[in-house]
């Protein structure tokens, strides 16, 4: 007797897990499709799946995106003409040359988001010292590589740049022109000894 009360509670217990299970899986079924029957504790009953309706209205175009500034058009322009030019003449010198040149990338992007960000102010306000980071670096990593390359053979090149590179401060000057003017001169007292030393 004691076997069949195991086999009546174990057929019930079975039973109950069926219907759990079924309950489950038409949740589960609701939940995946929308259309079906939102009750729990039947069976769900396939419905006739309403016909999709064709969009005849075009999704609206993504916005365009916003214009540059004239500023930044034109410091691109710089960028992608000079810059790149820089880069490409220094790439082929090679070695120490080619280093600090894509540093002077470098800062000159870095200067780029700067100066975007400065025509987005509101009025004209101190930017936030960690948008100076990339810039910095890269000035350390030009003045770097003339430091600690003293007795190479290029000397004259890296100082001419790393001279130079200071001029990306300018906005930090209440008279910018004046301050790249006075730059220029240790600019060209290396410049000149490279063109001396390469003179043909």
């Amino acid at each position: 007797m004691a076997t069949s009360n195991h086999m009546h509670n174990l057929t019930t217990l079975i039973k109950r897990l069926e219907a759990a299970t079924s309950r489950l899986e038409d949740m589960a079924m609701s939940l995946d499709d929308p259309h079906s029957p939102k009750h729990v504790g039947s069976a769900a009953t396939p419905e006739p799946a309403a016909p999709t309706p064709v969009n005849t209205v075009a999704p609206p175009a993504p916005p365009a995106a916003p214009s540059l500034p004239p500023q930044i058009e034109d410091f691109d322009a710089l960028i992608n003409g000079d810059v790149r030019s820089f880069v490409d003449l220094g790439e082929k010198i090679g070695g120490l040359v080619a280093e600090q040149s894509r540093a002077v990338l470098q800062a000159f992007e870095a200067e780029r988001t700067y100066l975007y960000v400065s025509t987005k102010a509101r009025k004209p306000e101190p930017q936030p010292p960690e948008l100076m980071t990339e810039l910095h670096n890269a000035s350390d990593t030009i003045n770097n590589l003339r430091e600690s390359n003293r007795a190479s053979p290029l000397f004259n090149h890296l100082s001419a740049v790393a001279e130079g590179i200071v001029a990306l401060g300018w906005f930090f000057e209440s008279k910018p022109a004046d301050f790249v003017s006075e730059i220029v001169g240790g600019i060209q007292y290396y410049g000149n000894k490279v063109l001396k030393e390469y003179k043909e």
